[in-house]
């Protein structure tokens, strides 16, 4: 049985660098640091670390929403054993909301277990919507985070639409909501205002380490491509976003911002831009890339 939460558990939490500094304050934070960092290239030794980190602090509420996080990833990836890694995280998920209950973060995380996990796994709406409720209670804006989250996984479509609008109005310095905005209104192949929906997302005051930001600069480039409108914009847009956007895995790559560069100026008929970027594009090996690249040279 594979388990699909975890990229949910992605999608809603902050990454480690964001967590608070007073909630790093663990006995053994060598083994908590190791054991994070190791989650993105050897999960067994990620697993050894956060045992290792659980067993010096058992108390520590972090250690345990990083322990969620990996037996979550575990479970994602494993087949036999994927119901026992589930049973673990929603443990460590639940641990760390108890360590420490106004802490909207964990609270998400285990949101997004319930949401995400398979009912025989511990999934359960009910569940997830208490933790939104809390949320709520603690911090209004998290509160509409979670709800829009909540809305979306469970495809209540319209009740997602009215609260992200409602919430462009209430918090217009917030980038994410412009930003989920204008991908609601791409989906829907509505490119004029999806267009302004991410250029207010790039000028917007309020973005943790401009996640948003950058990641609606790359938007503007790709609704241009599908729309085949405000070319213009749209090779500026990429063109900005691989000259500041950070190397991050909350953004996309620039090997891609290059390949829809290309694909922009084959649309406008420059075939040197286009090959300049196609070879900058193809010195990655991601294979949904390449076939990419191999499709526009056609």
């Amino acid at each position: 049985m594979r388990l699909t939460f975890f990229l949910l558990l992605l999608l809603t939490i902050l990454p480690w660098a964001s967590c608070s500094a007073d909630a790093t304050a663990a006995a053994n934070p060598a083994e908590l640091q190791q054991a994070a960092e190791a989650m993105r290239t050897d999960l067994k030794l990620a697993e050894k670390h956060i045992k290792q980190a659980l067993e010096a602090d058992p108390e520590n509420p972090q250690v345990h929403f990083i322990c969620g996080r990996i037996m979550g990833q575990q479970a994602e990836n494993a087949i036999f054993s994927a119901l026992s890694y589930a049973k673990k995280s929603l443990r460590c998920l639940k641990q760390a909301v108890s360590l420490q209950p106004d802490n909207t973060l964990y609270r998400r995380g285990l949101m997004s277990f319930y949401l995400g996990a398979p009912g025989i796994a511990g999934g359960d709406e009910v569940l997830a919507w208490q933790q939104v409720e809390q949320i709520t209670t603690i911090d209004a804006l998290q509160g509409t985070l979670a709800k829009l989250n909540f809305y979306r996984q469970t495809e209540q479509q319209d009740l997602y639409r009215q609260l992200l609008e409602q919430s462009r109005i209430d918090y217009p310095a917030q980038a994410e909501f412009h930003y989920r905005h204008g991908l609601l209104l791409q989906e829907e192949k509505q490119f004029s205002q999806a267009f302004a929906a991410f250029t207010a997302a790039t000028k917007a005051d309020d973005d943790d380490a401009g996640v948003y930001v950058f990641n609606a600069w790359y938007q503007i480039g790709r609704t241009a491509l599908f729309s085949q409108q405000q070319l213009a914009d749209g090779t500026h847009a990429l063109a900005h976003f691989i000259a500041h956007a950070p190397d991050s895995d909350n953004v996309p790559e620039k090997v891609w911002a290059h390949l829809r560069l290309a694909q922009l100026h084959k649309l406008n008929d420059d075939k040197a831009l286009m090959q300049q970027h196609l070879d900058c594009a193809n010195k990655s090996n991601d294979k949904e890339l390449q076939r990419e690249i191999r499709r526009l040279q056609r």
